[in-house]
């Protein structure tokens, strides 16, 4: 069994897999992400961490995971997001937003949250208030963080450091040995997408290697970076599957620990997901999540 750490299952960002064809008819959207969530449990990712990126999807978000067990969601406002948001709203109405939609039992964290600057840093101020925002709403909150860091890293850990003490995920890892070994240092837990597959990765690859087994997450990062051998194609979280191959044999380990291990390490990171699992009288077989 599997988890997806990391993915997204806003009907807007897979609405290109509803396209009609002459030979296939419309997907409704309710469908849609039901089709998403049965087919991955199909190949055995059972949970799936639904992950927020914007103010606007959390009705969205908490109305699926509602519609399905298995599915938990976190709420916050990516980096990409941050200009659009603090000219719309203010921090106080950004911070009570998010208080209100905690009260979910299935809101099992903040994300995802960050710095981006591969394409501008232009509003580098905005993003840095924004994440320093949503960085003391999960402490406050006792949540863990999905932390989104692009071209960013030095800004990202220091910021970090800063909040020392809110646990997290770095998410879809792409950065070098230092940056994962710092966030290792502040207790984080790194998470690898399908690019570990890719054949251009390899510095990612070594990486992989080496991050403590204790600290491993895997995900989709669906619907974005289908992994190897379906790469070009519309991702989803049944295709976690190639993820997890992958990152068992370059750490020459079987797909069973990595999927025991994996699964165990996330819902010690989001215990709230332990706790939601408990309360319905849910066992998750093999990585130590069992309830009366």
């Amino acid at each position: 069994m599997l988890v997806d750490s990391h993915c997204h299952l806003s009907i807007e960002k897979n609405s290109t897999v509803a396209t009609p064809t002459e030979t296939e008819p419309k997907i409704e959207p309710a469908d849609l992400v039901a089709a998403i969530v049965h087919r991955a449990r199909c190949a055995g990712v059972e949970y799936l961490l639904n992950i927020g990126t914007d103010l606007s999807e959390i009705d969205q978000l908490k109305s699926t995971a509602e519609r399905h067990e298995g599915v938990f969601y976190t709420v916050g406002v990516h980096p990409a997001n941050a200009a659009e948001h603090l000219l719309r709203h203010s921090p106080a109405e950004i911070s009570a937003t998010i208080d209100e939609a905690i009260g979910s039992s299935k809101c099992v964290g903040i994300g995802e949250i960050g710095l981006d600057y591969h394409y501008t840093r232009d509003d580098e101020k905005g993003q840095k208030e924004l994440f320093e925002l949503q960085m003391e709403i999960a402490r406050k909150h006792l949540l863990p963080i999905s932390i989104h860091s692009r071209d960013s890293a030095t800004d990202t850990i220091a910021i970090l450091r800063h909040h020392a003490g809110v646990p997290g995920v770095m998410h879809c890892f792409s950065g070098d040995r230092e940056f994962a070994f710092s966030a290792l240092d502040l207790g984080f837990y790194i998470s690898f997408s399908g690019v570990i597959t890719f054949k251009n990765s390899r510095q990612l690859q070594e990486i992989v290697k080496i991050i403590p087994a204790d600290r491993l997450l895997v995900e989709t990062d669906a619907p974005f970076l289908s992994p190897e051998p379906l790469r070009g194609k519309i991702n989803e979280p049944a295709f976690l599957i190639h993820t997890a191959q992958k990152m068992a044999a370059l750490r020459e380990a079987s797909y069973e620990e990595i999927s025991t291990t994996t699964c165990q390490n996330f819902f010690h990171l989001f215990s709230r997901a332990t706790l939601c699992l408990e309360k319905t009288k849910k066992n998750c077989s093999g990585c130590m999540v069992n309830t009366p």
